[in-house]
């Protein structure tokens, strides 16, 4: 049953638990601005998070902004959930933020795992982090119609696996299955197909010459299984049968006449089947890549995971850079598609910019006509070979494809262009500061709406440590709060 935050502050906090000294360490610290400006906002989103819970039935919640700030600062800190409850247990300084005693801030580790269970399916902690991120836009003055924008790579808890890996680890997780729920059909499978792809896939180890001849193999064994195994067996309404099914659709072909398998294959004894492996060239990016997250994809240029696209405001006289955007999209997927999808939610977002500064493979000309359209403009090097530049200013970007392209080699032909342009490499920076401190290039997570709230959280907890140390610093100067050149102006 949901049950809003307290707004009467506990008689009893951490407060009374540490020294003088230890009180104006927490106060010049990130506890202190945590408790003095966070924690506000946390209790402001509160109520986006009802749809969590039962309106009238259950026990009471533990505390939203308790909950929420916890798993804030578990990304913040890049921290286990085990580690985070320790610190919720016997760390001063975050009782102090949370302005609460010891005994006010026991949570176990089953209330986050159910909290994160229910933003799967909703949208709450995304419209809660677009008004704190508002906010923080608001609060701190930050000037958002200069951005700049890349995507950058990321995986998520799996193993990366050989294509001779892949077909032998799906094979296994699906005779597992098979095993549990339909033991005597599971028994009648081929003697050598369970030696090799039964208990443990022991088979998928192979040495570089004999992965082409084991890849036959395996090919051949997964007809096998699939045609083992009837239609109305239970373990084809799971989803690891539909894995199996997929991988053989995306991987072999069915061939008119039976395969004989040499005499010296280790599946000589099995009998013929009438599948050949396809060419790897013709296995498309998006096919799968691990039963264990079926949505992780394979770019050529990056390799298997996901793609984050993320848009960070770059103008200079702002006190803190914020990221106005983030998004999680396969790896297959074209960097250039992104531009013009991410332009439209900032205007749906109040975030528009008037200039979007990309690297080249989020430009082009097609980019370039839309965003002009919009009345974006766009900063981004030339795919065509550069031009001289002519005379005179250089004229508002046009909206047809073909012009636009050319108008962007103009641009770049610029003496001003590498000067302007510069300001783009500062997003390099944010995506190391995510994967470095926050655990972002190799999420504890997988599946794609886990990734996809796990990327959510750690972006928000970025975007308030900003927001934090642009606090300290001006507390520690002496001023309320940070100020833009040009409110001083």
């Amino acid at each position: 049953m949901f049950r809003p935050s307290e707004p009467q502050l506990p008689l009893f906090d951490a407060t009374h638990l540490l020294t003088e000294r230890q009180r104006r360490q927490c106060e010049r610290n990130w506890p202190g601005v945590f408790r003095e400006r966070v924690l506000p906002m946390l209790r402001n989103v509160e109520g986006e998070f009802a749809v969590l819970f039962s309106p009238d039935e259950g026990r009471p919640n533990r505390p939203v902004e308790l909950v929420l700030g916890t798993l804030i600062l578990k990304e913040a800190f890049d921290l286990t959930d085990k580690e985070t409850l320790q610190h919720l247990d016997f760390d001063a300084m975050w009782w102090w933020a949370f302005q609460r005693g010891p005994g006010e801030l026991e949570l176990s580790q089953k209330t986050l795992h159910n909290f994160r269970t229910g933003l799967l399916k909703h949208d709450a902690l995304k419209v809660a982090a677009m008004q704190i991120t508002n906010e923080l836009l608001r609060e701190l003055g930050v000037d958002v119609s200069r951005q700049r924008a890349d995507s950058t790579h990321i995986v998520s808890n799996i193993a990366v696996l050989s294509r001779l890996g892949l077909l032998c680890e799906t094979l296994r997780v699906a005779l597992k299955r098979l095993k549990e729920l339909d033991p005597a059909i599971y028994e009648k499978l081929p003697t050598g197909v369970l030696r090799r792809h039964g208990e443990r896939s022991a088979y998928a180890d192979a040495r570089s010459r004999e992965g082409r001849r084991r890849l036959a193999v395996v090919a051949r064994d997964l007809w096998r299984v699939l045609e083992a195994v009837p239609e109305n067996a239970e373990v084809v309404k799971g989803p690891e049968w539909g894995l199996l099914k997929r991988l053989f659709a995306e991987q072999c072909v069915t061939q008119a006449q039976p395969v004989k398998p040499k005499d010296d294959d280790d599946d000589a004894g099995d009998g013929a089947a009438p599948v050949e492996l396809k060419p790897a060239r013709e296995v498309g990016s998006g096919s799968l890549q691990t039963p264990h997250d079926p949505d992780v994809t394979y770019s050529a240029h990056k390799g298997k995971g996901y793609e984050v696209d993320l848009v960070e405001t770059c103008h200079p006289d702002n006190p803190v850079q914020l990221i106005v955007y983030e998004k999680v999209r396969p790896s297959s997927r074209s960097d250039a598609e992104s531009t013009v999808p991410m332009v439209e939610r900032l205007r749906e977002e109040g975030h528009a910019p008037a200039e979007l500064v990309v690297d080249t493979t989020m430009g082009g000309g097609p980019n370039a006509a839309a965003l002009a359209a919009m009345g974006v403009h766009l900063l981004a090097p030339a795919r065509a070979q550069l031009v001289k530049a002519e005379e005179g200013p250089l004229p508002p970007c046009p909206t047809e494809a073909k012009e636009a392209a050319q108008w962007l080699a103009q641009q770049e032909a610029r003496p001003d262009f590498k000067k302007r342009y510069a300001i783009r490499a500062g997003i390099e920076s944010l995506n190391s500061e995510l994967k470095r401190g926050h655990g972002l290039g190799e999420l504890r997570v997988r599946g794609g709406l886990r990734v996809r709230l796990a990327v959510q959280l750690k972006v928000l907890a970025c975007n308030l440590k900003r927001a934090m140390r642009a606090w300290s610093k001006c507390r520690s100067e002496g001023r309320a709060g940070p100020v833009t050149a040009a409110a001083e102006a």
